[in-house]
């Protein structure tokens, strides 16, 4: 659990039965399955099918994802680099990939979780086209689309 201060909690003992059981664990992708804010894993291990992380975390928390499509930049948007601020003032960094994991791909939406935040100050995109775009005030707990310009 990320504690907000550079620091994190282990609560594994906490976070239920899938998390219990030692397996040859191989590779894993994440992402949001039933468009809900709220990540699930998909997870193989050696001579056993799939595994379902299924996310049933209520928080009360909010959140973004970001479905980014390249016009310039290849259609995906992969690679582009986000700068989000949040109605707090708080500043979060991530990038588009689909690597993540071992012999892997996940969700290529870039997902944002926003604590008690219900808006966005602003969304700051540098496309690897090199194009950065500016995209502001907008509502928490939704997929929004962006388009390169």
């Amino acid at each position: 659990m990320n504690l907000a201060n550079g620091r994190f909690r282990n609560i594994t003992s906490e976070s239920g039965p899938g998390l219990q059981m030692p397996a040859a664990h191989r590779g894993c992708a994440f992402g949001d399955l039933n468009n809900d804010g709220r990540i699930e894993v998909v997870v193989s291990s050696i001579g056993q099918p799939a595994e379902l992380l299924y996310n049933t975390a209520s928080t009360g928390s909010h959140w973004i994802l970001l479905q980014l499509e390249g016009t310039k930049s290849n259609r995906d948007g992969i690679g582009t680099r986000i700068k989000l601020t949040s109605e707090s003032g708080k500043v979060q960094y991530n990038h588009a990939t689909t690597s993540v994991g071992y012999l892997s791909s996940s969700d290529k939406r870039v997902h944002f979780g926003l604590g008690a935040d219900r808006r966005i100050r602003e969304i700051e995109l540098r496309w690897p086209s090199g194009k950065t775009q500016l995209v502001r005030e907008v509502a928490a707990d939704q997929i929004l689309k962006i388009k390169e310009e």
